[in-house]
């Protein structure tokens, strides 16, 4: 028997701890709900777990993304709609005009509305847009190409950002404090002050120029070159970021324009009627192209939509399979510890009084 060293005491005492500790971590557990609160508990499992929680939540902006995509589309549909309507009355007209029943002063009333619809034609296109980008003008998508001169260094434009321009080629040109951009068909002029960073708005032609403090007077010149259009949408997130997650629009599928549809000749005559019935006949295909295009994007967007949110449910089971806890589980044990902790509290109380009983032997 022994009085420095209680060595029944310090085993019940290192039972007791870890018991104890495994109450407390059961505590935890059980308080938030998940199986690993630590990365101890489950180093390998919380690192997939972590995977799969990031794969979720791009998953699901990649779901909004495709619901998204689908209401632009909508919205492009609409315009198209109408533009099919107008094209209808066009040709009504037309073949108002391309019958003698009708004299000249006729065929003129008829022409000011034929012209009237053409250019709201243009005017539709050029207003469609959703978050910013032009839906139907061709240039869904497009970009600046980096051989445009007007963005060389020494012209004092540093960015050209486009807000509603179609494909093509504009010039740009400056002096005596002025910029001036063309088309070939629409020229918009604007002040500018030199050695002052600006942004040029040019909007008749959808356009605008940051400037920067090197412009001068005349330093503004150049072509800008508007290259062939894609629209991207993100509809999933497996990795392959730049291939199958992604579902493309051709801008050029969707180009509305009148000059695109090519209603270009006049009902003024009963010859030019003719002529531009079949040109309505061409376009009002087009615009049926254009909508056949609208409506199979709207179905694989559906699909894909579908697709990622069982992908999100299937990856959330897989996350929860690893991060959550079984709750009776881990009840079972909170409650077999804590009978363990009582049972250990009692045990060091027994084992520290142990050594009392040698106070008989120095009694004698």
């Amino acid at each position: 028997m022994r009085i420095n060293t209680n060595v029944g005491a310090l085993r019940a005492q290192g039972n007791l701890m870890r018991v104890n500790e495994q109450v407390s971590a059961s505590m935890a557990k059980l308080s938030s709900g998940f199986r690993i609160t630590r990365a101890g508990d489950d180093a390998a499992g919380l690192g997939i777990a972590n995977v799969l929680r990031a794969d979720i939540r791009s998953l699901s902006q990649a779901a909004r993304n495709s619901e998204q995509a689908n209401s632009s589309l909508n919205i492009a549909e609409g315009a198209a709609s109408t533009i099919q309507k107008m094209l209808e009355r066009m040709k009504e007209l037309a073949s108002q005009a391309a019958s003698d029943n009708v004299d000249s002063s006729g065929r003129s009333r008829i022409t000011s509305e034929y012209q009237a619809l053409r250019s709201e034609i243009d005017r539709t296109v050029a207003t469609v847009k959703f978050q910013g980008n032009t839906l139907l003008n061709g240039a869904f998508g497009a970009t600046i190409d980096s051989a445009s001169t007007a963005l060389g260094a020494a012209t004092g434009a540093y960015n050209i950002r486009l807000t509603g321009a179609g494909t093509g080629a504009l010039t740009l040109s400056s002096g005596s404090s002025i910029a001036t951009l063309t088309n070939g068909s629409t020229t918009q002029t604007l002040g500018v002050t030199a050695s002052t960073k600006q942004s040029l708005s040019f909007t008749s032609l959808g356009v605008t120029i940051d400037t920067s403090q090197a412009v001068t007077a005349s330093s503004l010149a150049g072509n800008i070159s508007i290259g062939a259009s894609t629209g991207t949408f993100l509809v999933s997130s497996s990795g392959q970021y730049t291939g199958n997650d992604q579902i493309t629009v051709s801008g050029a599928q969707l180009d509305l324009r009148a000059n695109t549809l090519s209603v270009t000749t006049d009902p003024t005559t009963l010859a030019n009627a003719q002529t531009a019935m079949a040109q309505i006949d061409v376009a009002i295909g087009t615009v049926n192209t254009a909508l056949g295009t609208i409506g199979s994007l709207q179905s694989r967007f559906d699909v894909a939509t579908e697709n990622v949110r069982t992908t999100i449910q299937n990856f959330s089971a897989a996350e929860s399979t690893i991060r959550d806890l079984d709750m009776a589980a881990e009840m079972t044990t909170f409650t077999k510890n804590q009978v363990l902790s009582q049972a250990g509290t009692a045990m060091l109380a027994q084992a520290n009084s142990a050594g009392q009983s040698i106070l008989t032997l120095l009694r004698g």
